[in-house]
């Protein structure tokens, strides 16, 4: 028994083994048919690439060699004060008053805790552009800050250096900040008028603090206007390239390797990169460089007027001879325009012997002229054209506008009309929706969901003034005006909304 059972332990043994044997035959024999596979699978050699294909490669690779060293990474610190401590329910140190007084010992109130401040810390990039330190950036990347600190990268060495502001421009988001440092490497600007739809750009930045990145994508758009956080743009390039927060400030070159913008913004609603960004066109930035690095500010040329676009409507019940010129919305208190005689409903079609052709135009061109410059200014009121000779002011700044009065106008029934109903002026209505107290017209006090009115873009609580420049001081007048319009041809409402003058257009589609 004990002869056989070794027999059958030494069988199942040789057994066990030739079968690891095969299984590992097996498998060498797959792992090596599978790496005759992978052998078989070639690089490809650059002569079987295009030409074209490797020029371009060639070319993205030259753009971020030679423009890397010229982009920085800006970190700016701002100090902010946190509000002392309160306390709620009682003064705690009422309890102590009470037990000491009890004791006889005289109370002393604790101070309460002292101000607190923190530091908060943002960043950016910038692009220099000029050999002895001066750094192009956004605004916004330095906005408030008490610290900024510039980190250069050339040759692969950092070094960091304080940096100061020396000009800065809320309206365009341009700022220039200056380091003490000689020999840097500068990046060519280019010409953002050349652009095109479709041509390849290059971002260069620091996306969250990741220094010197490189993407690269085509230009989606050009001429892109919208609001980005309570600030105004105007003439956006829009562009695929990957652009996230701390690209602010950056380049935006072209594949020749000029900076054709300035990375500003994107359109992000997770948060991060979706596709689309935007940069301040680089002819922007170098129209307003010299003022920025020598005075500090943007010195621009100001009327003191608030103007809109010319539309069919407008055109018709102004009498003018097509949709060219800017129409004047508003003229505000002790400027130029109220000093000089500009009026509201006046249409400026020339500026110092420039023809006008839209507001951008009319706006463009008044920045660009320098304040104390004597100009003559031709326009059409009530359907004549003269000439007004004016002396132009110098732009305040955003907080300074917005604290100068506009000029006014001299200007228990109710009636309704366009799915809305209407009402004389009191003092109730005066209140309720705050109309200034010298105004007059009719006040909306109802208006239909989904009406005419409604399309046409009113609102409850807008005060009409005039109809296609009829007057409309009460619900008489108010009639009698209505009564002549007809919305094919078009018709134009002077209305008072939370206390802004507004011209709102209409035509009734064909």
């Amino acid at each position: 028994m004990n002869k056989k059972g070794n027999i059958s332990n030494i069988v199942i043994f040789l057994l066990i083994i030739v079968g690891l044997i095969f299984f590992w035959n097996i498998k060498d024999k797959k792992i090596v048919l599978y790496n005759s596979k992978l052998a078989s699978v070639k690089s490809i050699k650059s002569n079987e690439i295009s030409p074209d294909v490797l020029n371009l490669q060639n070319a993205f690779i030259k753009v971020a060699e030679t423009l890397k060293p010229a982009v920085v990474n800006i970190s700016s610190i701002q100090t902010i004060e946190a509000p002392a401590q309160e306390f709620y329910f009682g003064d705690p140190f009422d309890f102590f008053k009470d037990f000491e007084e009890f004791f006889g010992y005289p109370y002393q109130r604790k101070q309460q805790p002292k101000k607190r401040y923190y530091k908060s810390q943002g960043g950016g990039s910038g692009v220099i552009i000029s050999e002895d330190g001066y750094i192009l950036t956004n605004e916004h990347v330095i906005h408030n800050a008490n610290e900024i600190k510039v980190t250069v990268n050339i040759t692969g060495e950092e070094k960091t250096y304080s940096g100061k502001v020396v000009g800065k421009d809320t309206r365009t988001d341009l700022a220039i900040v200056k380091i003490n440092a000689k020999g840097l490497p500068v990046a060519p600007l280019g010409d953002s008028d050349q652009i095109h739809v479709g041509e390849w750009v290059i971002a260069i930045g620091s996306p969250f603090g990741l220094e010197q990145t490189v993407t690269s994508g085509i230009i989606s758009a050009v001429r892109q206007s919208l609001v980005v956080e309570g600030r105004t743009y105007k003439d956006f390039i829009q562009t695929d390239a990957a652009i996230n927060r701390g690209n602010s400030g950056g380049p935006l070159c072209n594949i020749k390797g000029e900076v054709i913008g300035i990375n500003t913004a994107i359109y992000a609603p997770t948060g991060v990169f979706s596709g689309i960004g935007f940069a301040i066109p680089i002819n922007r930035a170098k129209e307003i460089l010299d003022d920025l690095i020598h005075k500090g500010k943007v010195v621009r040329g100001w009327l003191g007027i608030e103007i809109k676009s010319i539309d069919d409507a407008i055109k018709k019940q102004f009498n003018l001879p097509d949709k060219e010129g800017a129409l004047i919305n508003n003229v505000l208190e002790n400027t130029p325009a109220s000093k000089y005689g500009l009026k509201r409903g006046d249409v400026i079609r020339e500026f110092d012997n420039k023809k006008i052709k839209s507001p951008q135009e009319l706006q463009s061109i008044v920045a660009k002229t320098d304040p104390k410059k004597k100009v003559n200014i031709k326009i059409i009121r009530d359907g004549k054209e003269q000439v007004i000779t004016l002396v132009t002011g110098e732009m305040p700044t955003e907080e300074e506008v917005s604290k100068i009065g506009k000029v006014k106008e001299d200007t228990e029934e109710t009636y309704s009309w366009l799915d809305m109903k209407v009402s004389n002026l009191n003092n109730d209505l005066k209140t309720k929706y705050q109309i200034p107290s010298d105004e007059n017209g009719v006040v909306i006090i109802e208006i239909e969901q989904d009406g005419k009115a409604q399309e046409i873009g009113l609102l409850e609580g807008d005060l009409i003034k005039s109809i296609n420049r009829d007057k409309t001081p009460n619900i008489s007048a108010f009639k009698s005006v209505t009564k002549k319009v007809k919305l094919a041809d078009g018709v134009v409402f002077d209305i008072i909304r939370q206390g802004n003058p507004i011209y709102i257009s209409y035509s009734s589609p064909e």
